[in-house]
């Protein structure tokens, strides 16, 4: 298993934080190295609802299906996804702090077949690197004027 969390101040109230991280739509913006979250049904969020996510692998694309297993508006979104050689852990939690939000962000991957398993030292490093580029693409997503939201989490 590998496990990482990072966090980060933004100066934005909680509740504007958590509408970005909620807006599966707008997911492929700031989560690195994804390329499309597709939620099945419409309407707002609510933990049950189906996902589908299309990645950018290693060498590949990649699907994992998964749910919303958590969500708590302005406090904090948990979704789980799966595919064929690892299961993701994902939660975006928030709290306020002053003027601003502090935005936790925590992955857990854990892989379920032995070349994935075989693999984990590099999904480790790999996801060192997602982390820190997610919480980044967020903060920027946060902080830059609604004109430039059409920003692309970096890949």
């Amino acid at each position: 298993m590998a496990l990482r969390r990072q966090s980060v101040f933004v100066p934005r109230e909680p509740g504007e934080v958590f509408a970005l991280v909620d807006d599966v739509a707008s997911m492929h913006r700031w989560l690195d190295r994804c390329i499309r979250v597709q939620k099945y049904h419409g309407g707002e969020n609510a933990v049950g609802d189906a996902l589908r996510c299309v990645y950018q692998g290693v060498t590949r694309h990649g699907v994992l299906t998964g749910a919303i297993v958590a969500r708590e508006p302005r406090r904090s979104l948990a979704c789980e996804y799966a595919g064929r050689f690892i299961h993701v852990a994902l939660d975006f939690s928030l709290s306020p702090r002053g003027e601003g939000t502090y935005l936790t962000h925590t992955v857990q991957v854990t892989p379920t077949s032995w070349l994935a398993r075989w693999s984990l030292p590099l999904i480790r490093r790999l996801l060192d690197r997602h982390v820190a580029g997610t919480v980044h693409a967020l903060r920027r997503c946060l902080l830059a004027a609604p004109e430039d939201l059409v920003v692309m989490s970096p890949r």
